[in-house]
C-alpha cells in the first residue's frame, strides 16, 4: 500500500470519519505496475467500530456511467450475503451510499489473501501442478455456491481470485463483482454492460447474456495461466494455446479444452460438472504419484 498517494477524500467527514489508517491501495497488492483506476479509487482502512480491515471503493467521478458497475456490485453482494451468510468465499458488504459530492462508494471485507496473479511465474513448475489443481478445485466449489444463487461472476481472472494456504489447504476468496450478472435482476431488464478482461471473459458475452458456462470458460483460462504463465494472453486464444501445449497431460488438456471451448454448448454445463471432472483427474493423478 502506498502512504504517499493522495487520498482524494475527506477523512474527517462521513462516512470516512468511521475509519482510521486510510491509505490508497497501490501496486504492492497486485504485484504489477501501478495504473490509475479509470472508474474508481480503492482504499484500505480499519473500521473504528468493528476493528476489521475494510476495502473502500469510491467512483472517480459522479455520474451514471461511472457508478453503474459499483451499483451492480452492491446489489450482487447484498444477495450473496443474505443468502450465503456463512460463506467464506465472498466479501461482506458494509456501508454504502453517496458522498457529499455525489460520488457513490462502498465498504466491504478486505481480505489478507493475495491475488493469484502474484503467484503466476514465467517458468513452469511441475512440482506445483497439484497445488494449482487444488486451488482450481476450490474455486469450482466457490462457483457452485455462487451459481446456486443464479449469479454469474462473468469476469474471473487472476487478479480477482485471492488465495493463501492454511494448514495445507487453499483458502480462496472471489472478489470484484462489478461485472456480475444476477438473473433475478438482469433478466427483468436491469441495464447490463459489464467491463470484461480480454482472454479471460467468455467470447459469447458480446452477443448474449452470460450463464454458468461463462464462468466455466474463465475458470479454464485462469487454471491454464497458473499452469503455463501469461504468454498465451499475447495472442488471446486460450483454447488454441491449450490445444498446442504438449506439456499438459492428455487428461488435464481434455478438461481445459472442454472448459474453454468457444462454443458454450460444448463446455461443461455447470461448475459442478467441472468440479467432478477435475476431482476424477486429481484422484488418478494422486494414485500415479503415490505408486
Amino acid at each position: 500500500m502506498s502512504h504517499s498517494a493522495p487520498l482524494e477524500i475527506d477523512c474527517k467527514s462521513p462516512p470516512f470519519d468511521q475509519f482510521r489508517s486510510i491509505h490508497r491501495l497501490a501496486s504492492a497488492r497486485s504485484g504489477h505496475a501501478a495504473e490509475e483506476h479509470a472508474r474508481h479509487r480503492l482504499y484500505v482502512a480499519r473500521d473504528k467500530r468493528s476493528r476489521a480491515n475494510v476495502l473502500i471503493k469510491v467512483i472517480a467521478k459522479p455520474g451514471v456511467v461511472y457508478e453503474h458497475d459499483l451499483t451492480n456490485e452492491i446489489a450482487s453482494l447484498s444477495t450473496i450475503n443474505r443468502e450465503l451468510p456463512d460463506s467464506r468465499y465472498f466479501p461482506v458488504l458494509g456501508e454504502h451510499g453517496r458522498l457529499s459530492d455525489g460520488r457513490a462508494y462502498l465498504a466491504m471485507s478486505c481480505f489478507d489473501e493475495w491475488p493469484l496473479a502474484t503467484a503466476v511465474v514465467v517458468e513452469r513448475t511441475p512440482a506445483r501442478q497439484v497445488a494449482h489443481l487444488r486451488v482450481a478445485f476450490e474455486v469450482a466449489n466457490a462457483l457452485i455456491e455462487l451459481h446456486g444463487l443464479k449469479i454469474w461472476h462473468v469476469d474471473l481472472n487472476p487478479m480477482n481470485i485471492l488465495c493463501r494456504w492454511e494448514r495445507g489447504h487453499p483458502v480462496i476468496r472471489i472478489v470484484d463483482f462489478e461485472s456480475s450478472y444476477e438473473v433475478a435482476r438482469h433478466a427483468r431488464g436491469v441495464s447490463y454492460n459489464p467491463p470484461t478482461t480480454t482472454g479471460y471473459s467468455a467470447p459469447e458475452l458480446s452477443r448474449r447474456a452470460p450463464d454458468a458456462r461463462s464462468d466455466v470458460f474463465s475458470w479454464g483460462a485462469v487454471l491454464y495461466t497458473m499452469l503455463a504463465g501469461y504468454e498465451w494472453t499475447l495472442a488471446g486464444d486460450v483454447r488454441g494455446a491449450v490445444d498446442a501445449d504438449s506439456a499438459i497431460a492428455p487428461g488435464l488438456r481434455e478438461i481445459l479444452l472442454t472448459a474453454v471451448d468457444a462454443d458454450p454448448d460444448r463446455r461443461y454445463a455447470s461448475s459442478a460438472e467441472l468440479r467432478d471432472a477435475l476431482a476424477e483427474y486429481l484422484e488418478h493423478a494422486w494414485r500415479r504419484h503415490s505408486i
